[in-house]
């Protein structure tokens, strides 16, 4: 099991590390096609769109054909979308390969968590997700810094060369080691949208909208205050290395105390220290902001995968994974429009920041109170379930 589970987190990594590799290099790479600024944001947007359109379907369909199948067709065609990065020529082009990539994404990722979760015993389920997280979190870590060495070195269009080779090596090691996952009867369920369940997908959409809010302004705001790009960029990949490491910890947790308090606790911490970023300027407070901002992802994410993958158990655990990692699309799609409209509408600069900051710390606080009151509404329910049915017996 353990070996599987290695398996399948390092297909993930690979995957997140190729989107970590083009996401920095793509503003460059419009530009010399000849991108204006709305181009760029087209380009950026369609890779989460299409995403969000069939991540459900394709987990949906993984629930049917079994998750080898899918994986492995998603591995093929991710690796072949990315050699056409080096043949665009225009940003009409280079949008249409974005729509390909993010579909492509959709078959691997999801899909690859929907078989974790179903690996999970019974109790393990946020440790589980924890390590799979680990990988995905490693990978987004790594990737701009793979892709600037690798750009620096050979240039743009050979890095993606590069990241297709992998994604192809990738293939053939999935294809030798990776079984496929029994197709019980009950997986061809359609969930039935318990409390718990609609508790999770909401939360997940409005966290990832106010986070989605600090990836497209943190770095402005530390460029206005005079920082560097070495120093942006070693605060970003340090947020996300603190928050990988410690995933799996936290998923134990979740698994020994529940999963109400850790989220909830974590979450206000979030936004505490959402509102607090853009009102310090010193070096070291900044990073202790980016660490803790890491922990409190790494503590909320698991524990919001278990219940998901809980659920999944008893049906469906494709869909269930495709449409949380939908919601995470939509929270990323919606989040930064929301910023970018508040950064405009206060004047920009420092000021603008600092209400868009604001706003999404107000998200935040408002996911916390919507899981906390969803999972109070959720143990109500089942205590009143259970009460009938003593009274029945």
């Amino acid at each position: 099991m353990r070996s599987l589970l290695f398996t399948i987190s390092l297909t993930a990594f690979i995957v997140m590390v190729g989107m970590g590799v083009i996401a920095p290099l793509l503003p460059i790479f419009a530009e010399e096609l000849g991108a204006s600024g709305v181009w760029i944001g087209v380009i950026f947007s369609a890779y989460s769109f299409s995403r969000l359109i069939f991540l459900p379907v394709i987990g949906r369909i993984s629930d049917f054909y079994g998750r080898r199948k899918i994986i492995l067709l998603g591995l093929f065609l991710y690796s072949t979308v990315t050699l056409l990065y080096a043949f665009a020529t225009t940003p009409e082009q280079l949008s249409a390969v974005r729509l390909m990539h993010g579909a492509t994404s959709a078959m691997v990722i999801p899909v690859a968590m929907a078989a974790v979760a179903e690996l999970s015993p019974d109790g393990r389920e946020g440790y589980f997700i924890g390590t799979f997280n680990r990988a995905l979190f490693l990978g987004m870590a790594s990737g701009p810094v793979i892709g600037g060495v690798i750009a620096d070195i050979a240039g743009l269009r050979l890095t993606f060369f590069t990241i297709s080779v992998i994604g192809f090596v990738t293939l053939f090691l999935v294809y030798l080691t990776f079984p496929e996952t029994s197709i019980r009867r009950k997986s061809r369920k359609r969930f039935n949208g318990s409390i718990r369940l609609w508790t999770a997908f909401l939360y997940r959409f409005l966290n990832s909208m106010g986070r989605g809010s600090i990836l497209s302004f943190l770095p402005i705001y530390l460029g206005l205050i005079g920082y560097s790009a070495s120093i942006i960029g070693g605060l970003i990949s340090l947020n996300l290395f603190v928050s990988a490491l410690i995933q799996p910890a936290s998923g134990k947790l979740s698994d020994r105390i529940g999963v109400t308090l850790p989220v909830t606790a974590s979450t206000l911490l979030g936004a505490l220290i959402l509102f607090s970023i853009p009102r310090i300027q010193d070096i070291f407070s900044l990073t202790v902001m980016s660490l803790l901002l890491g922990i409190t992802s790494a503590v909320s994410l698991p524990a919001v995968g278990a219940i998901v993958a809980v659920e999944g158990k008893q049906g469906g655990m494709g869909q269930l994974m495709g449409t949380l990692s939908a919601s995470k699309s939509l929270g990323r799609i919606i989040g930064p429009l929301v910023s970018g409209t508040i950064f405009d509408l206060f004047g920009g600069g420092i000021d603008g920041i600092k209400v868009a900051f604001t706003v999404a710390s107000a998200i935040a606080v408002f996911s916390a109170i919507i899981f906390w009151m969803g999972m109070r509404v959720f143990r109500h329910s089942e205590a009143l379930r259970y009460e009938e049915h003593e009274d029945f017996g």
